[in-house]
């Protein structure tokens, strides 16, 4: 996968509970609420 330089800069400064319920946390479960574990090791939820 390429990004583009801006895309890059912007998802390395984006915070990672941001990225993870942007991109990550309905991968396994579409459609999960924001305020329950998607069962991922790092979810913000379950911390």
């Amino acid at each position: 996968m390429e990004l583009e330089r801006e895309d890059f800069e912007l998802f390395e400064r984006m915070h990672p509970d941001c990225f993870h319920f942007a991109f990550e946390h309905d991968l396994n479960k579409p459609g999960i609420s924001t305020d329950e574990n998607c069962g991922d090791d790092t979810c913000p939820v379950g911390a």
